[in-house]
């Protein structure tokens, strides 16, 4: 399930808790803090996202848990893989997607 406040900025993802790995929760969240600041919300929904997002399982993130890639077009988080799934990879790169179509990016 996802809850989203646009005015206040604030996206709240419930995740069922046998999936998601508590340890993510702190970098997950400064991953998400970041890309807010990037986007600005409109008011309707557009047609095209701001930013596609994609999240996948990966071996090789050194001591990290998760890093993510910006670029104009996307976000592409990487996350240890011993901490999610395929399906709740797939799960939040669907949600993020569909969350930034509420967006446009800032100009810097």
């Amino acid at each position: 399930m996802i809850n989203l406040t646009l005015a206040g900025h604030l996206i709240v993802a419930y995740v069922d808790e046998m999936q998601f790995d508590p340890a993510l929760k702190l970098p997950m969240d400064e991953i998400s803090t970041t890309a807010l600041n990037l986007l600005q919300p409109v008011g309707e929904t557009r047609p095209v996202p701001a930013l596609r997002v994609r999240v996948r399982r990966s071996g090789e993130l050194g001591h990290e848990l998760a890093v993510a890639e910006f670029s104009p077009g996307g976000i592409t988080i990487g996350v240890d893989k011993t901490l999610m799934s395929e399906d709740l990879a797939t799960f939040l790169s669907d949600a993020g997607t569909m969350i930034s179509r509420d967006y446009i990016r800032r100009t810097p």
